[in-house]
């Protein structure tokens, strides 16, 4: 049985930065966010990092939720959920703001 979530996710793709590891979210909420990547780390290791929307950056602190590792000889990409156990004020104002298009002011 899976577990029920207790944060609505919205489909979001922002440039996440683990350690020196780049990565790019495929959905996020107020509780934590799914992302993709070549390599997933353990479920329960815990990860420091930001996120990063429109030029600002919040940094966060979390755990490894859940993993699928991927498939490097095919080319596929993993998934991890990153719980949040701390995060910046400002996650909360990245998350209502809508992406702005590219070069509006």
């Amino acid at each position: 049985m899976r577990k029920v979530r207790s944060d609505d996710r919205q489909r979001r793709r922002f440039r996440v930065m683990l350690g020196s590891a780049v990565h790019f979210t495929l959905d996020v909420s107020a509780g934590g966010f799914c992302t993709e990547s070549m390599r997933v780390l353990t479920p329960g290791t815990p990860v420091e990092g930001s996120i990063e929307s429109n030029g600002k950056r919040v940094s966060f602190a979390g755990r490894v939720a859940w993993n699928v590792p991927g498939d490097s000889m095919l080319n596929v990409r993993g998934k991890m959920g990153i719980a949040f156990q701390r995060v910046s004020p400002e996650m909360s104002e990245l998350l209502s703001n809508r992406a702005a298009p590219r070069g509006a002011a």
